[in-house]
C-alpha cells in the first residue's frame, strides 16, 4: 500500500500545497491499514476515533467526505473500499493521480513505483511516497505517537504560512498547464491576495488541506455504511 505526501488548498484556479509533512494518509491500527483521500478535517476526525480505539460505534464520525480502503496486513485481504476510483483485478486507487498510478501499476506491479508515476503527472500528487510492506512490514510512515503530533489544522496552517503555490491555466486542449506562481506570468502581487484571500476562507471553516478525490463530494449508501461498520468492527476486535 503506498501514497504520496502532498496536501494542498484549490481556490480558484490556485493552489497552495506542502510535501512531506509527518501528516499520512495512511492509518495502521491492530494489523490493519486504511489508505485515505478526501477532505482533511473528515481524515483527521477517523484519525482521532480510531487512535481512541472506541468500545462501540457511539462516536463514530460521519463517512460522507472521504475515500477509503482497508486491507488486512497478514492476509492482504481487502476488508472494505468505497469511492476507489478504480477498481480492477484487485488493485485500488483513489484520488486525482489514480489514472496514471494504475496506469504505470499494469507495467511495473509495483506501488510505489505507481504513485512516483503519478507524482509526475498530477498537480495535487507530490513529496516522498508513503508506504507500508505487508510482506516485510517494513514502512516509512510517521510514528502515530510522536513527541508532537500533527493534526490536519497544523498542516492547514503551515500551507497557508509556507505552501508553495501552483496557477493552472487551461490550455486550449483543456490539458491544465502547470507553473509555479513565482516562475510564470503571475505577479507576486497575485500570490500574495490569493494567500491572504484563502487564509481568510480557512478562517472561516470553508478551506482546509485536502487528499482531493471525486469521491468526498459524494454520500454513501446504508449497505456502505453497513459494511464499513462490519470491516470496522473486526479491526477493533469486537467482531469475532
Amino acid at each position: 500500500m503506498a501514497t504520496d505526501s502532498r496536501w494542498s488548498i484549490e481556490y480558484g484556479q490556485w493552489i497552495l500545497y506542502l510535501d512531506d509533512t509527518g501528516y499520512d494518509k495512511i492509518e495502521r491500527f491492530n494489523g490493519v491499514s486504511l489508505m485515505f483521500a478526501g477532505l482533511g478535517p473528515k481524515i483527521q476526525q477517523y484519525k482521532d476515533w480510531i487512535r481512541s480505539n472506541p468500545a462501540d460505534f457511539s462516536a463514530m464520525p460521519d463517512v460522507k467526505g472521504m475515500a477509503v480502503c482497508m486491507v488486512h496486513e497478514a492476509t492482504n485481504a481487502v476488508m472494505f473500499r468505497k469511492h476507489q476510483d478504480i477498481e480492477s483485478n484487485n488493485v485500488y486507487c483513489a484520488g486525482s493521480g489514480a489514472r496514471p498510478a494504475y496506469s504505470c501499476w499494469l507495467d511495473n506491479k509495483c506501488s510505489k513505483t505507481a504513485v512516483e508515476s503519478a507524482k509526475r503527472k498530477d498537480h495535487f500528487s507530490g513529496g516522498d511516497v508513503k508506504y507500508v510492506n505487508f510482506a516485510t512490514n517494513e514502512t516509512n510512515l510517521a510514528n502515530i505517537f510522536p513527541q508532537v503530533q500533527m493534526t490536519i489544522q497544523m498542516i492547514t496552517d503551515n500551507i497557508i504560512q509556507r505552501g508553495i503555490a501552483m496557477q493552472i491555466h487551461a490550455t486550449p486542449t483543456g490539458t491544465p498547464d502547470l507553473k509555479l506562481a513565482k516562475g510564470s506570468s503571475a505577479t507576486v502581487h497575485d500570490e500574495q491576495s490569493i494567500r491572504v484571500a484563502m487564509a481568510q476562507e480557512v478562517a472561516a471553516g470553508k478551506l482546509s488541506a485536502t487528499a482531493p478525490c471525486d469521491g468526498m463530494h459524494n454520500d454513501w449508501s446504508e449497505e456502505d455504511k453497513q459494511n464499513f461498520k462490519d470491516a470496522l468492527s473486526q479491526m477493533f476486535g469486537w467482531k469475532k
